[in-house]
């Protein structure tokens, strides 16, 4: 069974499925929206950036929604964007269970840190971790009615599920080289 991960920026999603062969990263940016030459980006580029050339893709969501039931009983795990307004009510639409990971607030010194060493813009930075904007979003992700997983300073998503043995085993890409 694939467990579905809404993940909040930050949390290690694309460090976690660069490294774990039963892990995709299902990044909404390329489903989102229509990017000139998309794929000369690095995938991180594109995050949290201002690319002037791209255009809102009119088939998102429903393109994002169908690529996540494409890959269902391909992966252990699918880790999905989880922005409160924009995400997770299609998710919920859709009839897509999921489990939500943020940062816990005394965290967000530590992921604003995260953001600066990926290179997203400082807009990006502020506006993800302010603790103004935290505490306006955190009661959004209580609405959904999900347990919440809040990371701990110092703590991954891939150190949660490592420490938890509820979750299936992360298998290393190397392992069946």
């Amino acid at each position: 069974m694939t467990i579905i991960i809404a993940g909040f920026g930050g949390i290690g999603k694309t460090t976690l499925a660069k490294k774990y062969i039963n892990v995709l990263d299902l990044e909404s940016t390329p489903y989102k929206y229509i990017i000139a030459d998309y794929k000369k980006f690095a995938p991180e580029a594109v995050k949290g950036k201002g690319i002037i050339d791209k255009k809102l893709n009119p088939d998102f969501p429903e393109n994002y929604i169908m690529a996540i039931k494409n890959n269902l009983h391909k992966y252990d795990y699918i880790l999905v964007w989880c922005h409160p307004e924009q995400a997770l009510p299609h998710l919920e639409h859709a009839g897509i269970d999921y489990k939500l990971f943020i940062p816990a607030r005394e965290a967000l010194d530590e992921y604003r840190q995260r953001f600066i060493n990926r290179g997203n813009s400082q807009e990006y930075v502020n506006r993800v971790s302010s603790k103004e904007g935290y505490d306006k979003r955190l009661p959004q992700f209580k609405a959904t009615g999900k347990p919440i997983v809040f990371l701990q300073t110092g703590e991954t998503l891939e150190s949660y599920l490592k420490n938890n043995a509820e979750y299936p085993p992360l298998i290393p890409r190397d392992a069946n080289d």
